[in-house]
């Protein structure tokens, strides 16, 4: 009996200790697989980060909101407003605090089209200057600011609207500008910045500052320089009169990791993964940024480093055609199979070869799946300058290839239903314009044209 209690105490020790055992091991692989998983998490998280923040960059359009309120400078907004309004991807809008009817200089009155509540999410805050002094207090201007900065957008200053980004706290310790007579006061409210005299913007990556009043238009087209490219923001500026501004008279202290590293190797760096910088926006660069470093090595001769740029640009903004076609010239350099560009392509659209620009279409489409050899703006254009000559026919034809590369975008459809109407095919054009207002319910010329149809 005795010997069968020792048997079983000993028994049941040596079950206690490899059951201890079992448990100490289990619990070390729990802890390494937890580890395992939050090392997971964290760069699934950085991976989802990256996406979140590259789709930003990506949008086609972005929205620009123009901030009013009362004793505003006049050209303080009205500079920015004409650069964005008349470049090709910026929908402009008004916005005040409240919504309510502001005056301008004490002449101009202005009914702005939101107040901050319903006012669209912008990807662009413009604060002008002006006798600031109330909107330097007013919590709700100084919170959205704030909101716009760290959700990764771009806010920009002109004139003495510097005070509210200050007031906001976004401008410490940076170099900022201001108007002339405005430098004593904003430095005054800055004393860790400092304010430069004689410079007409300051670029600091998400946040810019521009001098007084005309040097909005300079900043805002540095801007257009950035996001869509200087040859973009030079046809603005030809459009506006305005081609004698320099981005040389400004300051850029933004600095994107990417093109930083591209600048100095010449090489991309084969590892390179996009990420947050401090500010909080991106650093997947602009397609602009995109454009004008490829264009910078293609001056130099250095083809092969620009085709990576390129190759890594299109992976990032797949629907960018201004990218295809500078990839499309580097590649015809390099020897390497290639579609056409857009130049050549419409060309032919022009020269009324609209059958056989269809056939490059979609023999472009089965070699190369998902180029685009054309942007929707610039065969729209080709489109209407057909219907301008009475070739309704072909400018259909044209509008069609058009919806067939962008299914997606109610202009497209607008513009066919245009070129139905034109034709006198009145059934078809009220198709298309329906069309056109389901993609968007916004769209006033179709809403119109179909009251008219019906």
């Amino acid at each position: 009996m005795i010997a069968c209690i020792v048997f079983c105490r000993i028994t049941i020790a040596g079950i206690l200790q490899v059951a201890a055992r079992f448990i100490k091991t289990k619990i070390k692989i729990m802890k390494q697989f937890m580890k395992t998983l939050m090392q997971t998490l964290s760069v699934l998280t950085a991976v989802i980060l990256c996406v979140t923040n590259a789709g930003a960059q990506q949008k086609q359009n972005l929205n620009v909101a123009i901030f009013l309120y009362d004793h505003v400078e006049l050209l303080d907004f009205a500079g920015p407003g004409e650069v964005f309004a008349s470049t090709s991807g910026f929908h402009v809008y008004t916005v005040s605090a409240d919504g309510k009817e502001i005056v301008s200089q004490d002449f101009v009155t202005v009914k702005p089209e939101f107040s901050i509540d319903n006012a669209p999410s912008p990807d662009i805050i413009v604060f002008p200057g002006g006798n600031a002094s109330a909107v330097q207090k007013d919590k709700k201007v100084l919170d959205w600011a704030n909101k716009s900065i760290a959700g990764g957008n771009i806010v920009m200053s002109v004139c003495s609207g510097a005070g509210i980004l200050a007031k906001a706290g976004l401008l410490e310790g940076l170099n900022v500008t201001t108007h002339h007579g405005f430098i004593p006061g904003l430095q005054s409210m800055l004393p860790n910045s400092k304010v430069l005299s004689q410079t007409r913007f300051v670029d600091n990556g998400n946040i810019i500052t521009t001098a007084g009043v005309s040097a909005g238009i300079d900043g805002a087209l540095h801007m257009v320089a950035r996001i869509k490219g200087t040859d973009v923001a030079d046809a603005t500026a030809w459009y506006m009169e305005y081609e004698n501004w320099d981005q040389k008279e400004g300051k850029v202290d933004y600095k994107n990791p990417y093109l930083e590293k591209m600048k100095a190797q010449n090489e991309t760096p084969a590892s390179y993964t996009a990420s947050n910088n401090s500010s909080g926006s991106t650093t997947i660069p602009y397609v602009g940024e995109l454009k004008d470093l490829a264009k910078d090595l293609w001056n130099k001769e250095l083809y092969q480093q620009e085709a990576k740029v390129l190759e890594d640009a299109v992976e990032w903004y797949p629907d960018e055609a201004s990218l295809y076609s500078m990839l499309s010239d580097v590649y015809q350099k390099l020897g390497k199979p290639t579609p056409v560009n857009e130049s050549a392509f419409i060309k032919m659209l022009d020269g009324g070869k609209v059958n056989e620009a269809v056939t490059v279409y979609e023999e472009t489409a089965k070699k190369f799946p998902g180029w685009k050899i054309f942007s929707e703006d610039a065969v729209n254009q080709a489109g209407y300058r057909l219907m301008q000559k009475g070739d309704n026919a072909n400018a259909i034809k044209v509008f069609q290839l058009n919806v067939k590369a962008y299914p997606d975008s109610w202009n497209v459809y607008d513009s066919l239903g245009e070129g139905f109407l034109k034709a006198g095919d009145k059934k078809n054009a009220l198709i298309y314009y329906k069309k056109s207002l389901e993609i968007d319910p916004s769209n006033t010329n179709a809403k119109d044209m179909i009251a008219t149809l019906l």
